[in-house]
């Protein structure tokens, strides 16, 4: 590359930091914590505190407070929807303190109670609920893009919301497929959450190499479950592997020792 497109390129880059930089001091919204839990029986009501804050330095925001329903894809991305879209949502229980608009100055901060009424009878039997509750800028606020082209910005925060009932927690992960993807390069591993609650936890991959005897470690996978997701997840093996015949070892680790997941393939690399 000669100097003039390097030159050319380091200007592309810090336009795009100085864009996104400007975007973030003329409007931007917190919300805290990222995730908020509730364990109650049906009939029960409780609060939890949110702390909302404008991080402008200069425009006042106008916010509304709203909620909706999500859900992980069989890839575990997350899916947004409308509320009560889904038979899990509790979205309708949820209220909050001092209606549903705000208004903060710049660099002003507001607490929130976030209420959350269960009906005595919920209309599903499931063990868990979840719901997003968004705040969202009302009042867009000028601003320029990349190119100098005038533009409105407005942002969109959102927070989880899980509920929790009375019934024993049952922690079960079940694995239905573990396969060789030799045109991805990639283990494909396919497992469920049979429990009745959301579970957490990391992906660990070990590889032994039958033909020269050595073992490999892959880098674990992070992962985040709700009662009844499938999930496929892909991982990724080293660009550096011998050739030989292997045994893969999956384990699927959440933290209950006397519930681990794992399962074994054999495959050869070339």
């Amino acid at each position: 590359m000669d100097s003039k497109k390097i030159l050319f390129f380091i200007y592309i880059v810090l336009l795009n930091i100085l864009f996104l930089d400007q975007i973030y001091s003329q409007t931007g919204i917190s919300v805290s914590p990222p995730r908020v839990y509730y364990q109650l029986n049906p009939g029960e009501a409780g609060s939890q505190k949110i702390l909302i804050s404008n991080i402008s330095k200069s425009n006042a925001l106008n916010l509304s407070l709203t909620f909706g329903d999500w859900k992980y894809d069989d890839w575990g991305n997350n899916l947004m929807l409308p509320s009560d879209s889904l038979s899990n949502s509790c979205a309708s229980w949820l209220s909050v303190s001092g209606g549903t608009y705000i208004t903060l100055d710049p660099g002003e901060n507001k607490e929130i109670e976030l209420t959350m009424n269960v009906p005595l009878q919920p209309k599903e039997k499931e063990n868990t609920q979840t719901a997003m509750f968004y705040v969202t800028q009302m009042n867009p606020v000028d601003g320029v893009d990349a190119k100098g082209a005038a533009i409105k910005i407005n942002v969109r925060s959102g927070i989880k919301i899980y509920r929790k009932g009375s019934a024993p927690e049952i922690k079960k992960l079940e694995i239905e497929k573990l396969s060789f993807d030799k045109e991805k390069n990639s283990l494909a591993l396919v497992f469920n959450n049979k429990g009745n609650i959301w579970i957490n936890g990391n992906v660990k991959t070990s590889l032994f190499n039958q033909t020269i005897g050595k073992e490999t470690n892959l880098k674990s996978i992070e992962f985040y479950t709700l009662p009844d997701d499938h999930r496929t997840m892909y991982i990724p093996l080293n660009q550096k592997l011998d050739k030989g015949q292997y045994i893969a070892t999956v384990m699927l680790d959440y933290g209950d020792d006397n519930n681990i997941e794992a399962a074994e393939l054999e495959f050869g690399y070339e």
